[in-house]
């Protein structure tokens, strides 16, 4: 099977508090977009991956199909990853491939029911379970807990500088609450299909501490707002911004005039 893993932008993100299990509770409207990596799965009696960028040993590809092979007792698989999401962006990447490893499996092996294989994609790692259902959701708990919304089409201009953010240093910053609570006006933004709404609502408890950790961030997200984005954010823990404009031609303009950065791209909601 050849699989497209879809990347995804957080609209907004609120951090609510620490759970006792250690992880911290969210709120957060997740919109997959178009940008994504192509994941290729042969069934095989063992688990390997390989890419053409470096992967950790231990990535997410590998755990999705070695949990789902040890739980059900089945065959494993053969993957190969061609990287388009660049990492330590706040994308979802590695997310979204151990999604498509999942879905894989179950096609080949149909050993999960839906409820087991959600279950399997939120032991891999938090924004897997969105990244299996894809589209635009409200996702609750620690991303898990999933609200369909529709979709909303829209361009969108990615841009991300050389730096990275650690997401466990991050979180450790963190003084919580801390909310932006803009969700709530998303969701009806988008339940009404509201793009400049939905650009005023854009969101994220996490910017103000990663613009401290990389100051690329708050410099690239005046860049988008100079270059016409009607509502600009950065998505997950950064540190990737996006913005989102009215038409493709207006984002396609935008892109030309970063021609410096090294990496920048036009995608879509989808």
């Amino acid at each position: 099977m050849i699989l497209q893993a879809h990347a995804k932008v957080n609209l907004t993100l609120d951090v609510l508090g620490k759970r006792p299990d250690g992880y911290h509770a969210l709120r957060t409207v997740m919109a997959a977009i178009s940008l994504a990596d192509e994941v290729s799965v042969h069934p095989a009696p063992d688990v390997r991956v390989s890419a053409d960028a470096a992967l950790p040993a231990d990535n997410t590809a590998y755990r999705a199909a070695t949990l789902y092979q040890k739980r059900y007792r089945c065959g494993g698989a053969h993957m190969h990853i061609k990287k388009r999401i660049p990492s330590q962006a706040g994308l979802g990447g590695a997310s979204a491939d151990a999604a498509a490893v999942l879905k894989a499996m179950q096609s080949f092996y149909g050993a999960a029911t839906e409820r087991e294989l959600y279950a399997l994609a939120r032991e891999v790692g938090a924004d897997v379970p969105f990244c299996l259902h894809g589209g635009v959701a409200l996702c609750e708990g620690v991303g898990e807990i999933l609200t369909p919304l529709p979709a909303i089409r829209c361009p969108i201009v990615l841009l991300k500088g050389e730096g990275g953010v650690s997401t466990g240093a991050l979180f450790a910053s963190l003084s919580l609450p801390v909310a932006h609570a803009g969700s709530e006006l998303a969701v009806t933004a988008i339940q009404q299909d509201d793009l400049r709404t939905l650009a005023s609502a854009l969101g994220n408890a996490l910017q103000a501490s990663a613009e401290k950790m990389c100051g690329e961030i708050a410099e690239n997200l005046q860049r988008l707002k100079e270059l016409g984005a009607l509502g600009v954010c950065m998505s997950g823990s950064g540190a990737c911004v996006y913005g989102l404009f009215e038409s493709r031609a207006a984002a396609a303009r935008a892109v030309e005039q970063l021609a410096d950065a090294p990496f920048a791209c036009v995608s879509e909601l989808c």
